[in-house]
């Protein structure tokens, strides 16, 4: 399964209004639950709360990777919010959090069955990525925006792939 698959447009959400890490969690598992009949939002949030009390999911540059464990997840779901306000995270460069990956996947999920999930990394890394969400204009283009970013990251990543396969023959 590839990163690309496990997001889904109505889990885009722009805008989203959380003064807090505890705030911005909640609003993850609502939409997820909102979204998924068999998700229970109080069971989302304790797993999110779960992975955040292992250390902080922030990656610096404003953007945040919460993901969570869940027995009731059958398959890997994404939401991918940006906040109207940034919010602390303790992030490793300490910059507030405005930009939030959030996953969530079946109980005993191997992260490595999940393709591109160190591709959505690099592209939620880059400046100019990163400057684009902050400035969609909407949830599509919110969506628009990160697809194209993995799809891009992906081919690229094909083409090296590729490369070293025509080096090493």
């Amino acid at each position: 399964m590839h990163i690309e698959n496990v997001i889904a447009p109505e889990l885009c959400v722009l805008g989203a209004q959380a003064t807090s890490r505890k705030k911005a969690l909640q609003f993850i598992a609502n939409l997820f639950a909102e979204n998924n009949s068999q998700f229970e939002p109080f069971l989302l949030l304790k797993a999110l709360f779960a992975r955040e009390q292992l250390g902080t999911t922030a990656i610096g540059n404003g953007v945040a990777l919460p993901h969570g464990r869940l027995k009731e997840c059958e398959v890997p779901v994404a939401a991918f919010i940006t906040l109207d306000q940034a919010t602390v995270f303790d992030a490793p460069d300490q910059e507030p959090v405005d930009i939030i990956f959030a996953l969530i996947v079946p109980k005993d999920f191997n992260f490595q069955e999940l393709e591109g999930l160190d591709g959505l990394i690099e592209v939620l890394k880059d400046n100019m990525v990163c400057a684009q969400i902050r400035h969609a204009h909407n949830n599509q283009a919110l969506y628009e925006i990160i697809e194209s970013a993995i799809a891009k990251n992906t081919k690229q990543k094909d083409k090296e792939k590729d490369k070293e396969k025509e080096v090493s023959t």
